[in-house]
C-alpha cells in the first residue's frame, strides 16, 4: 500500500486536475460517496442515526459537507458544526455549504465560551465526523480549535476522521498539543504518513483507504506500508535444496559483558531460514556457548574480553567462503573494537548487516572511503539514539522526523537504513517501507540483536539488501505479535526466536 504525506497528496491531485481537466467539485463528490459507503460498511444503517459533522474552512471541510448532504438523503439526522471564519472558506467548501443552506440543513454553533453546552450537544451524537483540518494542517492548533478538540475527546462518542485527525501533522505524525482521538480514519486516495507514524498513529485509530475516482499521477511514489505482501519475496525452498542453497553467514559479535547478544543474533539467522551460521566470538566467552546448530569459533581477544587488533587475522580468515556478514551486537565501543570493525568492513565485499556498537565505526570520514557501490550492499540498523549520533543530532529530533531522517541519510550514503522504533522505517535510495507489525512488549534487551540475525538470514537466502531489511523488520515484528499473545509485559527477546518459524510457515 502506497504512503504519502499531505503535501505530496496535494501535489498529485494538482497534477491530475491539470492533466485530466477534472473538476475538484466532482472529485469532492466522489470522495463524499466513498466516505458514506465506508460509514455504512462500518456502522450499518445510518437512517435516523444522529451524525454530527465538524466542518472546517478548507476542502477537508468541503468533503464533510458533501458527506452531510448524502447522509441526509439516507435519512440520517445530521447536525453540522461550522468551524472557522466564513471568509476563509475555499471555493468548493462555499459551494457545498450553499447547497446545504438551501436544503435547510441543521447547523449548530460552536461556542467555546459555553463548553458545557457544546459537550452536551456533541454527546447526543451517535457518530461524530472530523472534517476540520485534514492533511493541510501543520504547526499548532489555535486556542478555539484546541478547546473544540478537547471537547470532542471528552464526550467519548465514536469518532471518524476524514483523511487525517485534526491536530495531527499528515507528513510526520507530529502532535504539538492535542488532536482528535479517532476510532477510524478514512484516508482519501492514498494512506497518509501522519496516520501511521507516531504520535499521529495513536490518534488515527484504524486506517482505511478509499478510492477517489481520480487517476492519480502517482508513478513517482516509492513509499509503502510494509505488510504481508512482503512475504512474497521469500524464495521457494526446492525439494533438492541443501544447507549451502540458503547461504553461510558470519556473525561477528559479543564481548565479556554481552555474550547473549551474540547468541541471539546467530540463532535468529537459523530461525529465519539461513543455511549455515558461523559465530565468531572473543575467546574469553567461548565456553559460554553450548554445542548446538551454531558453528562457534573462538577468536583471540583483548585483555578486556573484546575483539582487538589481535583478532584481525583470524576474523579475516573466517570471512573466506561466507555469503553474508553481520557485525555489531555486544561488541562494546572501545576504540580498538571500532578499529577492528572498520578494518573488516573495509575488506568485506559482500552484503552485510551493521548493528549496535559497530554503528559507531561509521564516521563520515570512514564512509567517504567506502565506494558507493559497496555501501549499497550495507544495511544499518540504528535505534533513535544511534541514528542521532550518525546524523549529529538528538534522539528527540530524530523521533520527531523519523521518515525524513531515515530517507535523507539512506540517500546521502546509498545504503539501507533500518531506523528502529514505532514504527520501524526501512529506507533506501529506491524506496521506503513503514512497518505495520510489532508491539510495546518488544521494547526489551536483545530484541534488536534478533532483528540483526533475521535480516542476515534473509540476505543469506538471496534477497536484496532492501528486501532483506524490510522483510526482516516485518517478520521480526510479526513474531513479536505472536509471542505477545501470551502477554506483552514480560516478553523477552528469546521468545521471538520461537515465533519466527511460525511466521514463516
Amino acid at each position: 500500500m502506497k504512503v504519502v504525506t499531505g503535501p505530496e497528496m496535494r501535489e498529485l491531485e494538482k497534477k491530475s486536475f491539470s492533466r485530466l481537466g477534472l473538476s475538484p467539485l466532482l472529485v469532492m463528490e466522489n470522495a463524499g460517496s466513498r466516505i458514506v459507503e465506508t460509514l455504512k460498511a462500518e456502522y450499518g444503517c445510518l437512517s435516523r442515526r444522529r451524525v454530527h459533522i465538524l466542518v472546517g474552512t478548507g476542502n477537508n471541510g468541503g468533503d464533510g459537507l458533501v458527506v452531510a448532504r448524502q447522509l441526509m438523503t439516507l435519512g440520517a439526522r445530521v447536525k453540522i458544526y461550522l468551524v472557522g471564519q466564513e471568509q476563509r472558506r475555499s471555493k468548493e467548501n462555499r459551494t457545498n455549504l450553499e447547497i446545504l443552506r438551501r436544503l435547510k440543513a441543521d447547523f449548530a454553533s460552536v461556542d467555546i465560551s459555553h463548553g458545557g453546552k457544546l459537550k452536551f450537544s456533541l454527546g447526543m451524537a451517535d457518530l461524530i465526523l472530523d472534517a476540520i483540518l485534514g492533511t493541510g494542517f501543520a504547526g499548532s492548533l489555535d486556542a478555539d480549535t484546541e478547546a473544540l478538540v478537547q471537547a470532542v475527546n471528552e464526550v467519548e462518542r465514536p469518532v471518524v476522521a476524514i483523511d487525517c485527525p485534526t491536530g495531527v501533522n499528515s507528513a510526520g505524525g507530529e502532535v504539538k498539543t492535542t488532536a482528535i482521538k479517532a476510532d477510524l480514519t478514512i484516508n482519501l486516495g492514498l494512506l497518509k504518513a501522519g496516520c501511521v507514524l507516531y504520535p499521529g498513529a495513536s490518534f488515527a485509530g484504524r486506517n482505511v483507504v478509499v478510492d477517489l475516482g481520480l487517476p492519480l499521477m502517482e508513478q513517482q511514489i516509492t513509499r509503502f506500508l510494509l505488510d504481508a505482501d512482503a512475504m512474497g519475496w521469500l524464495p521457494v525452498r526446492e525439494a533438492c535444496s541443501h544447507k549451502g542453497t540458503f547461504g553461510h553467514a558470519l556473525v561477528v559479535a559479543g564481548s565479556l559483558a554481552y555474550a547473549g547478544a551474540a547468541s541471539l543474533s546467530a540463532q535468529a539467522v537459523v530461525r529465519s531460514g539461513g543455511g549455515c551460521v558461523t559465530l565468531a566470538v572473543p575467546e574469553a566467552i567461548y565456553d559460554r556457548f553450548p554445542p548446538d546448530e551454531l558453528i562457534v569459533v573462538p577468536v583471540a581477544s583483548s585483555a578486556q574480553g573484546t575483539f582487538g587488533r589481535i583478532s584481525l587475522d583470524k576474523l579475516e580468515t573466517l570471512t573466506s567462503g561466507k555469503d553474508v556478514l553481520a557485525i555489531g551486537p555486544g561488541l562494546t565501543h572501545l576504540t580498538e573494537v571500532l578499529q577492528v570493525v572498520q578494518e573488516l568492513l573495509g575488506r568485506w565485499e559482500g552484503p552485510c548487516v551493521i548493528d549496535a556498537d559497530a554503528l559507531r565505526a561509521l564516521t563520515p570520514e570512514f564512509l567517504h572511503q567506502i565506494p558507493e557501490a559497496k555501501r549499497s550492499r550495507w544495511i544499518v540498523t540504528p535505534h533513535p539514539g544511534e541514528m542521532a549520533r550518525l546524523v549529529a543530532s538528538e534522539p528527540g529530533a530524530v523521533n520527531a522526523n523519523r521518515l525524513d531522517v531515515a530517507e535523507t541519510w539512506a540517500k546521502e550514503w546509498n545504503l539501507v537504513v533500518v531506523l528502529k522504533g514505532a514504527p520501524t522505517i526501512v529506507a533506501s535510495k529506491e524506496a521506503t517501507y513503514i512497518n505495520s507489525t510489532g508491539n510495546p512488549g518488544m521494547a526489551t534487551a536483545g530484541s534488536g540483536d534478533v532483528l540483526t540475525g533475521v535480516i542476515a538470514g534473509f540476505l543469506s537466502q538471496g534477497l536484496t539488501p532492501l528486501q532483506a531489511g524490510a522483510l526482516g523488520v516485518y517478520v521480526h515484528g510479526k513474531a513479536g505479535d505472536l509471542a505477545g499473545l501470551k502477554g506483552q509485559r514480560g516478553l523477552k527477546a528469546g521468545d521471538l526466536l520461537l515465533s519466527i518459524q511460525e511466521v514463516l510457515s
